[in-house]
This record gives C-alpha cells, structure tokens and sequence, in this order.
C-alpha cells in the first residue's frame, strides 16, 4: 500500500463515521510518516515545531482510534489501515473506483451477464469449485463480470479479497498484502530473507482454516508474450500458487479473469472437476441495447441490432462505437455503417494491445483465419497456409490462440 492509498482509506473511513476529512497538515504529517519521517524531520521541511507536529499527529491519532474502535499510534498505523484496506474494498463494492491495488471498480451499471453469473455460482457455491477462470479478449467486460459475482457471493465467505494484477506484483508483494487480511494481523510481518514456500504454506493453510474468496484480475499481465502461456520470467512461483490452490483440498476459492489462460489451468479443469473457466462471449441483445440507451444513441431496433453485431456486442468496444457516432455521425447509426467495416481507431488501439502479444505465427495464423471470412477446418487451412507449416504447428499455435481469447 502506498501512501496516498492510505490517505485515501482514511479519508473514506472519516466520510463513513462522519468526521469530514483530512486537513492538509493532517494529510502531509501522514504522508510523510507513512514514508518513516520523524515528527522533527517533518517540522523542518513544513516549517512547523516538532511539538506542535507531535501534537496534531496525536489529535488525529486519538480521531482516528475513535472511528476504527482501537487505539491507532505513528507505530502501528500501517497495520491498521492494511486491514482496513480490505474492509473497505467489500463494504464499498459499488463505491470504489480508485484503481488497481485493491479497490474493486464501479458495477452500479452492470449490464446482463444472469446466465453467467449463475454458472460461475454454481460451480463456486455448489460444486465447491478451487478455481475458477473467466477469460475473454479486451472490453469484454471480465473485471465488472467478477467485482460483480464478489459481491454477490460475499456473504458466503470469511473472507473477500479483490485485486487486479495490473502493475504485475511479484506473488511475495501479493501475499504481503493478502496475508495480514487472512491472518487478520496476527501473523509478524515477513520478510525477503523468508523463503517463498513459508508465504504459500500459510496461504493454503488460511484458504483451508477460512472459506476465502480470492479475486485476481487481469492475469494475463504476469504472462509472457510468445507463443505460449507461460509465466514471465521471475513470476513462475504464480504457477506453483495456482497449481497448489487447484490441486490440494480446502474449502475456499480462487477466480481468475484474463485475456489469456495459463498453460496449467487448462491442464486441470474440466466439466466435473474442482478447475473450471469460462469464456465470456459478447453480450445479449437487449443488455447491449440498454449500453447503447444509456450513451443516449437511439435509433431503431434493425439499427441497433446491426451496430452491436458489428463490435460482436463487447460492451467496451459498444461504448466507444457510440461516442464516435455520436461525434463523427450526429448520432446516425446508418451513416456510420455505411462509411464500410473499417475498424475505428479506439476500437483498433484495444484489439492492437492483444494482437501484439501473440507470436509472429500466431499473428499469421490469424491472418489466414480472416481471410478465410468463413469457418475453415484445421487440415484446408494447413494446405492454404504459405508459407507452408506443419499440422502439428498449426494446431499448437491455434490451440494458444484459443487460450488467448
């Protein structure tokens, strides 16, 4: 957690309580000690007393023990907040929207998906699943898809904890920040000289003690780039954490969302078996209309209806069509449709950041794919392809292809 991570937390717990907010000189005094300045350091550089640092710490330290029910010191206010980290992020599902590290995004618009939120439910609640992955290509809508199903389930579990693996934490900076919510600050702080087995041994030993739910959003972001899912280099310790949380029996869960799936994981799940994925297609006509509704683009049902067929009803790339129709076409779904298939650029910088990490044959194979237009058996495309591959090849790379969404 940063430091401006914790004036956020503190900020929303005096919003909770009703307390107001943070007055500036509150804000730098626990800006700075959260980076390990003394009261006297931070007096020199503000210009203040140390004293009369000292003595606005301790009003705000007394504030805040008031509002979280335990006394809150210069010492243990990291601890504190951590834990607090986590409180919020459940409490506030439909509030937060402070980005990547732990707070989860804003689902109060949230746009179909019944079907498979029930599916993935039932493979939690029911079927007792350990690990659950919802994959699909960029927009189309996984990190609302599983911001929405924590929510749902949350009061089936001990334990709640959303983040998205966006800035590629290594899985010591990720369990750094999980533990202590599990263990609910009893454990010491562990450090570096620790090995990594003492972290994931007490990982599996909270998910079998606990039911957890642990979301970890945008998976693809600790994969390389390549010809196949592999981890990237210094992060293969996710694989064995991943390969533990499938294979050993306890009674939590993990979910997974990504534009790619790990070469284990499709290794392991199955239709009955306790690793299952899905892979989320575009959305229903009437949830892809009321996107349209909402960005104010109204126009008949057969204009609608084409609009959305034309991004295959991914919701983000539905709300970036819109705008341009809005802007380029005064709101006429017609006239946009009939300037051709091009791609526009919005559109095309989203669909660009997932080409470019295929490999150089997969990249190929999805050229011949399209000029294909139509469905093409593995063996026609084989004889077509130039230069000429191997069948073996072809079907590794289409195989990883269909594991990158």
């Amino acid at each position: 957690m940063t430091g401006q991570e914790a004036l956020r937390i503190i900020d929303r717990l005096l919003e909770q309580h009703q307390r107001g907010t943070l007055k500036t000189l509150q804000a730098e005094i626990v800006a700075r000690v959260w980076n390990g300045d003394s009261y006297q350091t931070i007096g020199r550089e503000l210009g203040y007393e140390p004293e009369y640092i000292k003595q606005v710490a301790s009003q705000l330290w007394q504030l805040l023990s008031a509002v979280v029910g335990q006394k809150v010191s210069k010492s243990n206010l990291c601890s504190i907040l951590q834990r607090y980290q986590t409180v919020l992020t459940i409490a506030n599902w439909g509030e937060a929207n402070l980005g990547s590290r732990g707070y989860a995004n804003d689902v109060s618009y949230f746009y179909g998906r019944v079907a498979e939120l029930e599916t993935i439910e039932q493979w939690i609640a029911v079927s007792r699943c350990r690990l659950v992955g919802v994959f699909g290509w960029g927009g189309i809508g996984k990190t609302a898809l599983s911001v929405k199903l924590a929510r749902q389930l949350e009061s089936q579990f001990e334990y709640v904890v959303w983040r998205s693996l966006h800035h590629a934490p290594t899985v010591k900076d990720l369990l750094d920040e999980i533990l202590p919510i599990l263990t609910a600050g009893s454990e010491r702080s562990r450090t570096g000289a620790e090995v990594q087995e003492s972290s994931l041994g007490l990982l599996m030993a909270q998910l079998h003690q606990h039911r957890c739910l642990l979301v970890l959003d945008n998976v693809e972001s600790i994969l390389a780039q390549g010809e196949r899912c592999n981890y990237l280099a210094g992060y293969e310790a996710y694989g064995e954490m991943f390969d533990r949380i499938s294979d050993e029996s306890h009674q939590s869960c993990i979910v997974l969302t990504g534009r790619e799936k790990p070469n284990r994981i499709a290794q392991r799940e199955g239709l009955n078996l306790p690793v299952r994925s899905l892979q989320l297609q575009g959305l229903s006509i009437e949830a892809a209309q009321h996107i349209l509704t909402d960005k104010g683009l109204i126009s008949s049902f057969l204009a609608q209806r084409n609009l959305i067929d034309y991004v295959q009803a991914n919701p983000l790339a539905l709300k970036l069509v819109a705008t341009t129709v809005q802007n380029l076409f005064s709101g006429d779904i017609q006239a946009f449709l009939a300037q051709g298939t091009g791609v526009f650029s919005n559109l095309q910088d989203v669909l660009a950041e997932q080409f470019d990490r295929f490999s150089p044959l997969q990249q190929q194979v999805m050229y011949w794919l399209a000029i294909n237009r139509e469905g093409v058996t593995p063996t026609r495309l084989q004889a077509e392809f130039l230069p000429a591959i191997t069948l073996p090849t072809l079907l590794e790379a289409l195989e990883a292809l269909h594991d990158r969404s």
